[in-house]
């Protein structure tokens, strides 16, 4: 990405965010360039990407939405632009069907509907996840000791976010843990629709299809009790109940830091395109760099742009990664001084 054709995608996008006064002050755009100086290369990698970044709270879902399909029209599809703007679900907001996953035996990718009346707890997991077994094996034991109470009106359903759905049967089916529904991740897009970043991560969902709960199942030491309490309309509180939304925002905003993006740029410029190649072609540096496990100079700029402000803060960091003998160590630190 050119300065001019960053310059015009900003634009562009910051034309789309200034249509929605909610959105304006919480959807940031970022730039962020990375510049690699392998010291046993002869090329500098120098790579550009933007990202268009938010967490908003539910009730912001269909200008969220909106805001997508309006960028989207806008600029297309283009290379190094991610927009990563999502609504949090959680404690508080209806569940929103999940969608393309795949039962684990084999079958088309189905939706997750919730039925009226019915408690679910649905348990991201995976099989190589040594804190997500006792989770499930515990999942088992409760449905085997209170089937004759719940019936089918409690259902434990597991989504496995293994690479393949034929590693799931094979461990479900040697420890017996098959009274929940599992499913695949497979290419549904659950895990982003959720916000769940690590595993396992657990939600519970009341008879009238709300989100009641969402975190770690550590948080919940008697589940048996919750879903009772559901079952009989009553609420649960505790950590992980509180209702979902975006973080608030600190009086005044963030000062950024007073770095200047040009000032910033140009430096990095005349590193990808003279003092970087100039220790790559220095003779020293090579030879010594191809003996050394990690070799390398880094450039790591990132920018924030706040379209309502009109403002940048800038964060640049300059790493240096030199593992190896101490003398070819010492010879890179020299060039690079």
């Amino acid at each position: 990405m050119t300065p001019d054709q960053r310059s015009e995608l900003t634009g562009k996008i910051g034309e789309c965010l200034l249509k929605y006064d909610d959105l304006v002050s919480k959807v940031k755009i970022k730039t962020s360039r990375e510049t690699v100086c392998a010291l046993a290369a002869d090329e500098i990698e120098d790579n550009f990407t933007m990202k268009v970044e938010g967490s908003l709270g539910p009730e912001l879902k269909e200008q969220v939405d909106a805001l997508k399909s309006d960028i989207e029209t806008s600029v297309g599809k283009t290379e190094g632009l991610n927009i990563d703007v999502k609504v949090m679900l959680g404690p508080g907001c209806a569940y929103d069907t999940i969608k393309d996953i795949v039962p684990i035996r084999g079958g088309d990718p189905i939706e997750l509907k919730h039925t009226p009346g019915e408690v679910w707890m649905i348990d991201f997991w995976a099989t190589w996840c040594p804190p997500c077994q006792k989770p499930m094996a515990h999942n088992e034991e409760m449905l085997k000791k209170r089937a004759a109470d719940w019936g089918d009106k409690v259902k434990i359903i597991g989504i496995s976010i293994d690479q393949t759905a034929e590693a799931v049967v094979k461990h479900v089916d040697a420890r017996d843990w098959n009274r929940p529904k599992h499913y695949h991740r497979a290419k549904s897009d659950c895990s982003t629709q959720y916000a769940v970043s690590g595993v396992p991560n657990v939600m519970l969902i009341d008879t009238n299809g709300m989100i009641v709960f969402k975190g770690h199942p550590a948080n919940r030491p008697n589940l048996e009790q919750d879903f009772d309490d559901l079952l009989a309309g009553k609420a649960i509180t505790g950590a992980g109940t509180e209702a979902a939304g975006a973080p608030a925002e600190e009086e005044g905003g963030s000062a950024g830091s007073k770095l200047d993006p040009a000032t910033c740029l140009g430096a990095i410029d005349e590193f990808a395109k003279v003092s970087g190649p100039a220790l790559q072609k220095d003779a020293n540096v090579a030879g010594v760099a191809k003996t050394m496990a990690r070799a390398f100079c880094v450039m790591v700029y990132e920018e924030t742009y706040d379209v309502k402000t009109r403002e940048s803060s800038v964060d640049w960091k300059n790493y240096r990664v030199l593992m190896g003998p101490k003398a070819a160590i010492d010879t890179c630190k020299a060039a690079i001084e």
